[in-house]
């Protein structure tokens, strides 16, 4: 309210006037009319919980829903005796404009507290269970519409659009797409990266059905739900341990050695390395990790002869894959 109108006493029956034309003008649906002796009440702090319940319909019926929004959680805030009241219409506009998470997480707030009238109470329960519903119909419909264009963009080639997809869905279920997805998994040209991504997914859903993973020229039936993560399975854990002394000697060369290992096994997995060549593949790993961090002068600690053209092989393909991984991280 202005200074002016501050120091201006609004007259009883001038009041009283506003009041009856706001509050018929609401009652016949002309909003815009009834919102104007609402608010002519209001900067004559006028006002009573009835006009601020009034000016809240109009603002909603004339699709001013930020306004509510914000009206609403002040007059929430500053009149703890209307609180419901207006938490009411919150609410209601929360549905109106598709908001359900917010409402839900709300509503789950205020369930908490014992001094919800009866009558509301029955009626907030039933818009939580609307609201739940209507999501869940509003999730499953997005996760189809993704899921189709993740297949567009599998069958086009496109690498961004497969990554940045696969990142969205992961939280989702896989299981209903499962026939869709699976023969993916044996096609010579998506990338491994993404084949190693449509795994994780199947793991995190728990995916219990054999599938054939072809990559990198080898070929493999895997149980989804029985692999485990890519640093926990066997063939990273035992390469780590044969580098054990690395971690003792010179920590920082070993937590650049295990971001190499993870890179390529992400690669690979879930077809992974041979426990006969893990003494090889270690030592291409700590010659490569000690030159990007110009270490040459120090020896593989494992005390074992190893041939050295084997190791430069491992380092090829150490090199090769990392531009595999990296080549779909970059188009990000």
């Amino acid at each position: 309210m202005t200074q002016e109108k501050a120091d201006v006493v609004i007259f009883p029956k001038w009041k009283s006037s506003l009041e009856q034309d706001g509050l018929a003008a609401l009652k016949e649906k002309n909003y815009k009319e009834a919102l104007q002796s609402f608010n002519k009440l209001i900067d004559f702090e006028a006002a009573n919980s009835e006009i601020m319940t009034g000016k809240l319909i109009c603002l909603m019926e004339l699709g001013q829903y930020e306004e509510v929004e914000e009206l609403c959680q002040k007059l929430m805030r500053d009149d703890e005796e209307h609180y419901f009241q207006y938490l009411h219409i919150y609410l209601t506009v929360l549905f109106q404009t598709g908001k359900y998470e917010e409402l839900l997480d709300l509503l789950d707030e205020v369930f908490k507290s014992e001094d919800i009238p009866q009558d509301l109470r029955k009626q907030f329960w039933q818009l939580y269970d609307i609201t739940e519903n209507l999501r869940t119909d509003e999730t499953r419909t997005e996760n189809i519409e993704a899921v189709d264009e993740l297949l567009i963009a599998l069958d086009t080639h496109n690498v961004k659009k497969q990554w940045q997809l696969l990142s969205m869905l992961r939280k989702q279920d896989i299981q209903p797409f499962m026939t869709e997805i699976a023969p993916y998994l044996t096609k010579e040209e998506i990338e491994p990266v993404i084949k190693t991504a449509l795994v994780q997914w199947m793991q995190e859903q728990q995916v219990d059905r054999k599938v054939a993973v072809k990559k990198l020229g080898a070929e493999v039936m895997v149980n989804p739900m029985e692999l485990p993560d890519i640093l926990s399975h066997t063939s990273a854990r035992q390469l780590l341990y044969l580098l054990e002394r690395v971690e003792q000697d010179n920590p920082t060369l070993f937590e650049f050695i295990q971001q190499l290992v993870f890179r390529y096994m992400y690669v690979r997995f879930p077809i992974m390395p041979e426990d006969h060549e893990l003494p090889a593949l270690a030592k291409a790993f700590y010659e490569l990790g000690s030159s990007s961090l110009q270490l040459e002068d120090h020896e593989f600690p494992l005390h074992q002869y190893i041939e050295q053209e084997e190791v430069g092989a491992w380092k090829e393909q150490i090199m090769y894959y990392e531009s595999q991984y990296f080549a779909v991280l970059d188009e990000e």
